[in-house]
């Protein structure tokens, strides 16, 4: 029998059983303004992607610059990212739920931007390192707060669809930085160094960090000038919601929210594990030079992400009809199936082969990533969305930034050391948290019923 909770703690009934409502367009929401919100963010996304994954392209470059081996360059594409990324994040959705969130963005975007500039001024790795972390402070905002404003702005028959067009910036981003990249080093590569206004003497990498940071001021400008929808009454039911709300959701449902963190969290492992070193495995293994091997790598994350995250979002809401379990099954299945491709494409000879099964394996992450955050979007109650997509967000990025690309090349360095290993290191690692992740979500699937 259910009995009401203790009437002296009125918040609880509140946040936990009244305030659960499937999402709906909000009145005053029109939706073109809810496109071109969306829209805002997606560049945004691509703009955080760029900044954060430009460093994988330019993997032998720093070596040879900075003197530093495999796994120190793991550390700086990852830990340090992951290390105030992942901390910053639960605190700051917190901070999101209760602020105007458009311009909580337009900071975040600034001090990631000028995080990436200095990642440009860099002599050493332990000033690279330190770089890197406050690019993982700045982008801590964007996510918990665009999941909250997606779910403000979409009913749930879009919300796939709308957290797939967003997600797309992450692929889109990751294979603009190694195209832009791979573009402008090689535009610069005859000279070993130059020398700009403000930024003194640069190494061609070094210039490659400042042309991807210097675009994003701009959009953080933007931002001061895009309202936030329902920022007024948020505000106003988010004074009765305190920690102890959140903690007794996560605690009643922690079959299913834990469930999807880990899953996700195995996934971005694999994924992480295998797109930070994808540059280095095909300069490695098929002797491309750095401009082809970025523009191919640019090329199946976006083609990949596009079928992913765009025709996963779409399937999920034609066919899911909003229902979490059928939504988590879908993530099931779907990496299940990736795992023969995740354990294929490092190993293939041919390089047009490894292309097309990266773009299978990476299109099963993909469909993840737009369904994962809709499903917790739904089922979280109004007052806390932002704070439970900020502890999402520090749970995936904790496992798959953090420890992504060092298990990698802790695996290649150890068993497999030397000419091209990195690519059994890689057939190893992806596989491994597909499987993981596949299990993960069948459970989840079996607790999504509120």
């Amino acid at each position: 029998m259910t009995t009401a909770p203790n009437c002296s703690r009125p918040w609880e009934w509140k946040a936990i059983s009244e305030i659960v409502s499937p999402t709906v367009n909000r009145p005053g929401r029109t939706p073109l303004r809810a496109w071109l919100t969306l829209a805002a963010l997606f560049i945004a996304y691509i703009c955080s992607f760029i900044d954060r994954m430009i460093v994988s392209l330019l993997v032998d470059q720093i070596k040879s610059d900075l003197n530093i081996t495999d796994f120190q360059i793991s550390l700086i594409q990852g830990l340090s990212f992951a290390l105030f990324f992942t901390i910053a994040s639960i605190p700051l959705g917190r901070l999101i739920d209760r602020v105007n969130r458009t311009r909580a963005i337009a900071v975040g975007i600034a001090a990631w931007s000028a995080a990436t500039v200095a990642c440009g001024q860099a002599t050493s790795f332990i000033g690279l390192f330190l770089a890197r972390m406050g690019v993982g402070v700045g982008e801590a905002v964007l996510s918990p707060a665009a999941y909250s404003i997606i779910a403000d702005s979409f009913p749930r028959r879009r919300l796939g669809l709308a957290m797939g067009l967003f997600g797309l910036g992450s692929a889109t981003g990751a294979g603009l930085a190694f195209m832009i990249g791979g573009g402008v080093v090689a535009l610069v590569a005859q000279a070993e160094t130059m020398s700009l206004p403000i930024f003194g003497t640069v190494r061609p990498w070094q210039f490659a960090f400042i042309v991807a940071g210097i675009p994003g001021f701009l959009i953080a400008l933007a931002f001061l000038f895009i309202p936030d929808p329902g920022h007024t009454t948020r505000s106003s039911k988010n004074e009765g919601l305190p920690w102890a709300a959140i903690g007794a959701e996560l605690r009643q449902r922690s079959g299913f929210y834990w469930s999807v963190f880990g899953g996700v969290a195995a996934v971005n492992l694999s994924v992480l594990g295998t797109v930070n070193w994808l540059p280095a495995m095909y300069m490695r293994g098929f002797q491309t030079d750095l401009a082809t091997t970025g523009y191919i790598a640019g090329s199946l994350l976006i083609a990949g992400g596009l079928l992913g995250m765009v025709g996963g979002g779409a399937i999920m809401d034609r066919f899911g009809g909003g229902v979490a379990g059928a939504r988590m099954r879908f993530c099931g299945w779907a990496v299940a199936i990736a795992v023969i491709p995740a354990i294929a494409f490092p190993l293939v000879p041919d390089i047009w082969l490894a292309g097309l099964l990266f773009v299978a394996f990476f299109t099963a992450a993909a469909a993840v990533v737009s369904a994962a955050p809709s499903v917790l979007q739904e089922m979280a109650p109004e007052g806390m969305r932002a704070t439970i997509a900020a502890i999402y967000v520090f749970v995936v990025n904790a496992v798959g930034i953090g420890i992504g690309a060092s298990v990698t090349a802790a695996i290649s360095d150890s068993l497999f050391p030397g000419g091209d290993g990195i690519r059994n290191a890689m057939a190893i690692v992806a596989p491994l948290g597909y499987a993981i992740g596949a299990a993960l979500f069948f459970n989840a699937a079996r607790h999504a019923k509120r």
